[in-house]
């Protein structure tokens, strides 16, 4: 055989080894014995280029035996395992990531040619960093800058105050808020700082220059100042735990959908198939009509307000009032939801929004309404949930048979609700034999709220499975969103915060209400 044959051979057979492997590993053993397999013949190819290129006709070359065939495969995969292992833990010693271990993997690198690859990426990095006569610029890439973000962060917190409640919304501890060497900076230190690790001179600076060039200065026209950033990071992590910290009611008995933009969006009701149907003389399957369904709509809109970061408060230090500001934005997020829902709720004395039959939402003519009104007793709420078991589905073909999940009443009732919820025995049998409480266990949850008044009660079905009160979030965001612009009504930052959601009643059949007495 020619050497140019013996050549394409073996490139061949490289170009079939390398095709084994998945990212550098084998995805299965077999895959590992052909890799082994096919670079023992390389090394046989190997040899006898080197017989022709010396003139040298080959001697008659022994035929390998299996058993020597499976000894090299199996050196050449102990070979393989020691030269993956030697590639990754030099690449971990020398602060390499796992992408940089990975490629040289892949590409068949030897120990020795990995070293020269950390050499330069070490050089690399190196020559990121340069010194000027008066101070370090540090430029040394992402990582060196996120470490700076996350300090100058770490620290805002716990100055402001607000380390405990973003540790409480983030579940963790305050003590894994460490600011390290920021510890006791001034916000002028920390925009001085900033400005600093980009070349920035800032000798002879005066302080409210100084603030305006920490929260303006941009290494390009594709990045934000550093210092703004970290403002920004630190408000929206306070922002956040201010929302997720408030407690709420709304979400305990209310669905909650997603919708794709501002616009109306359809919720429908179908109708039951109520039955299935026997086949007909001929064994074949009956079609079947789709019933008729009912439409309701729902929608999001935008609630927000806008904090702004002037100079005035970097160089007055006035993080803490920022912070508090901002957490208190955040709490009002939620707290707006709340009031939306309830507000929705009380219209008509209670009774709900009016419907487009120009009929409040709990009304006799959808027999939601239990019109016997009763104290909150065994025998009262056994009666209301009978109500809600009796409603039809939208055609009026089938029995719904839903079953209460949650009651809502006014705070001072709440106790009482519990106490009947959760009791053994029927409660109001003074003095007489004990029966048993047949309502208990009845709710998954009571909720008590001082958003209502008097003694009516509401009892929801599931509200996962058959939602009356629809909460829809635009793109299923439930948190309020912290954007950042540069100041145009003010000399500084404008935050602005805002939450996309709405408030709207799909159906009725889930709900029961009661006056109470």
């Amino acid at each position: 055989m020619k050497i140019e044959q013996l050549r394409a051979r073996r490139t061949q057979l490289l170009r079939e080894a390398d095709g084994l492997r998945q990212d550098g590993a084998f995805p299965t053993d077999e895959a590992r014995t052909q890799f082994a397999a096919k670079l023992t013949e390389v090394e046989g190819i190997d040899a006898q280029i080197r017989t022709l290129e010396s003139g040298n006709q080959p001697a008659t070359a022994p035929v390998p035996t299996p058993a020597d065939l499976a000894a090299a495969r199996e050196a050449a995969v102990i070979e393989e395992r020691a030269r993956v292992a030697g590639v990754a833990d030099l690449c971990r010693r020398h602060g390499m990531d796992d992408k940089f271990a990975q490629a040289q993997i892949a590409v068949g690198a030897s120990i020795e040619a990995t070293r020269v690859a950390v050499l330069e990426q070490l050089a690399t990095r190196s020559d990121s960093t340069a010194i000027d006569h008066r101070h370090t610029i540090m430029t040394s890439g992402d990582d060196a800058r996120d470490k700076w973000l996350r300090g100058v962060g770490n620290w805002l917190l716990q100055r402001s105050g607000m380390a405990a409640a973003v540790a409480k919304a983030e579940g963790t501890t305050p003590d894994k808020l460490d600011p390290g060497e920021f510890r006791g900076l001034s916000l002028l230190d920390l925009g001085r700082q900033a400005l600093e690790r980009h070349g920035v001179n800032t000798r002879g600076m005066d302080r409210m220059t100084l603030a305006g060039q920490a929260m303006a200065y941009r290494s390009n026209y594709q990045t934000a100042s550093d210092f703004a950033v970290a403002l920004e990071n630190v408000m929206h992590k306070v922002l956040r735990a201010g929302y997720i910290i408030q407690a709420d009611t709304w979400s305990r008995w209310c669905g909650v959908a997603s919708v794709s933009d501002f616009r109306a969006h359809s919720w429908y009701r179908t109708g039951s198939l109520t039955q299935l149907d026997d086949l007909t003389d001929h064994g074949e399957f009956k079609s079947k009509a789709i019933p008729d369904a009912e439409k309701a709509t729902h929608a999001a809109s935008t609630k927000g307000n806008i904090i702004a970061v002037t100079r005035q408060v970097i160089v007055n230090d006035d993080i803490g009032f920022v912070m508090r500001l901002t957490e208190a934005l955040g709490r009002a997020g939620k707290l707006t939801i709340e009031r939306a829902v309830y507000a929705l709720l009380s219209e008509n004395s209670g009774l709900g929004p009016t419907q487009a039959d120009t009929e409040p939402l709990f009304h006799t003519n959808r027999k939601n309404v239990n019109a016997t009104g009763s104290a909150i007793t065994m025998a009262g709420l056994d009666a209301d949930a009978t109500v809600m078991a009796i409603q039809t589905d939208p055609n009026g073909q089938d029995i719904l048979d839903l079953r209460p999940s949650v009651l809502l009443v006014a705070r001072g009732l709440e106790g009482t609700a519990r106490a009947i919820n959760e009791a053994e025995y029927d409660p109001d049998t003074t003095g007489k034999l004990q029966k048993p409480n047949i309502v208990k266990g009845m709710f998954s949850d009571v909720v008590g709220t001082g958003r209502l008044t008097g003694n009516r009660r509401y009892l929801f079905a599931d509200p996962a499975q058959h939602p009356v009160f629809l909460v829809s979030f635009l793109e299923g965001q439930r948190e309020p969103v912290l954007e950042t612009q540069d100041g145009w009504r003010v000399d500084g930052v404008e935050m602005k915060g805002r939450l996309d959601f709405g408030v709207d009643v799909v159906d009725y059949r889930g709900a029961v209400t009661n006056a109470g007495q």
